[in-house]
């Protein structure tokens, strides 16, 4: 393992300061799909997040075929949790929610920098995506 490497991740989510970007996402029902060229994002600043996820699953409620398809919160974080586990992998879990829909995250930050960020949504079916914690860019 690189040592380096490992405490840079930490540094990164202690600082509570950094972007993630999803290569892959896993829909419940369905093959992985590769995100490569399609926008999306997770984005931590101090104590709000910016996040916008496409999503390929199926809608149980709410929601409408004009809304908007993606996972999409700009805000406040909500019970916000952060710990590690044994094999020194963050454990980053909050709650949003979009318009009527609850949105619950997991987010497991691997000590060498990848990421598996897992959704569980009051109307749609649960999906995980895989991707790379990294700095925040910050934009002019």
């Amino acid at each position: 393992m690189n040592s380096a490497k490992v405490t840079k991740t930490k540094q990164l989510v202690d600082s509570r300061k950094f972007e993630i970007q999803h290569e892959w996402v896993n829909p419940m029902s369905g093959n992985r799909i590769n995100l490569i060229g399609n926008p999306n994002f997770i984005r931590f600043k101090k104590d709000s997040v910016n996040l916008f996820l496409p999503f390929f699953g199926e809608r149980f409620a709410g929601g409408g075929y004009n809304g908007e398809g993606g996972i999409i919160y700009n805000g406040p974080l909500k019970d916000l949790e952060v710990n590690s586990d044994k094999k020194d992998a963050q454990i980053i879990k909050f709650s949003t929610n979009q318009e009527t829909e609850d949105l619950n995250f997991t987010i497991t930050v691997y000590p060498e920098g990848d990421v598996n960020t897992r959704v569980n949504s009051s109307h749609r079916s649960f999906i995980s995506y895989q991707g790379k914690i990294g700095k925040l860019k910050e934009k002019e």
